[in-house]
């Protein structure tokens, strides 16, 4: 099968307008994780007007649509998210958040435009593909990660979906450019509670009572400890802890105190490992002062690792279609996390980086209130998703 690459260009070119345009439009309406009602209508409706057909609701709002190939017997998916974040936008675009309180601040309004232009673009190749396109709209990413419940609900069969690719903008990288990761990309994540137990009474008769404030305050100063002297030093994981609620006035010491915090790592040995570690540590503090603990954990998303083999086809087709200096590979893993992770442990996966960044401006971090990413981005994404799909099937592109 080959398919000419003047006419995957042409047909990129075209849909990059209207993907702009969706983007505004759902950058202008953000909905949180959960709720993304008008979202997923507005991605049906694209979707009916290219004569695409869907199924709706899968997972709460997630839409699974499919672009039949010469064989329903395997197909490759293609992934976007298409909730937005509890934060207050504050750019000066025309088409900024009309929902105040919510902003698309991590580039899924992009995403979703993306997607929906590739579905487009591979729509109009359709005849020409020898194996179907699955195109996953997922909910709730940031939120309680709605690829897990997507995959249990069947998003990868019916077809058999044996590759799942993905993209996620990445504001320290130019537009125009990709960036891929080998093996391991994104942490796996731990989320834990810790609830010290005291006993209560007055401030000026601190005898009376145990204190848990402070085993708390020793646990959260010792909680490094165990990465810098439990853990191989060449093993990378963090702690960090991020709430910490004691009390409810100065003169009483209080007989509960609670702080969270999450676990990132590299290997999944290792998660097993500092979650035991740090109940140890927590427990043994608690009696050192009187006191006892309670941690509990809820583990979330596992390592994300892109499968080699895709890694390798992908990036060639785009170093050869975009030029050598559009393509990088990093080898550098990041502790974030993302629930894509759960497509590559269920299928082989991809997962890349878009740059979005204006040459010449100041870096715009991810979840910020003044992320504005350039809109140049969007046809870059739609090309190199058609790029990816083609190769993995094995299509000749001349």
């Amino acid at each position: 099968m080959k398919i000419s690459y003047d006419k995957i260009k042409t047909l990129v070119d075209a849909a990059a307008p209207k993907s702009i345009a969706i983007r505004r439009s759902i950058h202008q309406n953000p909905e949180l994780g959960e709720q993304e009602v008008q979202t997923s209508a507005r991605i049906r409706s694209e979707l009916d007007q290219l004569g695409i057909p869907y199924r709706a609701e899968i997972a709460g709002h997630g839409v699974k649509a499919v672009i039949a190939g010469k064989t329903s017997r395997q197909a490759v998916a293609i992934r976007a998210d298409i909730d937005a974040l509890p934060i207050r936008e504050r750019t000066a675009v025309p088409f900024k958040s009309q929902n105040d309180g919510v902003m698309h601040a991590c580039g899924h309004d992009i995403h979703t435009s993306i997607l929906l232009g590739s579905a487009s673009v591979l729509k109009a190749l359709q005849e020409d593909l020898p194996q179907s396109v699955v195109c996953l709209f997922e909910p709730a990413e940031e939120t309680r990660g709605g690829a897990k419940d997507m995959i249990e609900e069947g998003c990868l069969e019916d077809p058999h979906v044996e590759s799942v690719i993905g993209l996620h903008i990445e504001p320290s990288v130019e537009v125009g450019c990709l960036k891929f990761i080998p093996g391991c990309m994104n942490a796996a994540s731990t989320m834990f509670t810790v609830t010290v137990k005291g006993k209560s009474c007055h401030g000026a008769h601190p005898s009376t009572g145990i204190d848990p404030l402070l085993p708390a305050c020793t646990m959260v100063s010792s909680l490094q400890s165990i990465l810098t002297r439990r853990l191989q030093p060449v093993d990378a994981a963090l702690i960090t802890v991020g709430s910490f609620h004691s009390g409810t006035a100065g003169n009483i010491i209080p007989d509960e105190t609670v702080f969270t915090g999450i676990i990132r790592v590299l290997d999944m040995k290792n998660r097993g490992f500092i979650k035991k570690q740090l109940a140890e540590l927590c427990s043994d503090i608690a009696k050192a002062y009187g006191a006892s603990c309670v941690v509990d954990y809820t583990d979330s998303y596992p390592t994300l690792i892109n499968n080699r083999e895709l890694l390798d086809t992908v990036s060639e087709v785009c170093r050869e279609k975009l030029g050598d200096a559009h393509v990088m590979i990093d080898p550098t893993s990041s502790l974030g996390a993302d629930d894509f992770a759960y497509f590559c442990h269920a299928a082989k996966g991809l997962y890349f980086n878009l740059g979005c960044h204006t040459p010449g401006t100041p870096v715009q971090a991810l979840h910020s209130a003044i992320l504005n990413p350039d809109e140049g981005c969007i046809r870059t994404g739609i090309l190199a998703e058609v790029l990816a799909v083609l190769k993995i099937m094995e299509v000749e592109i001349e």
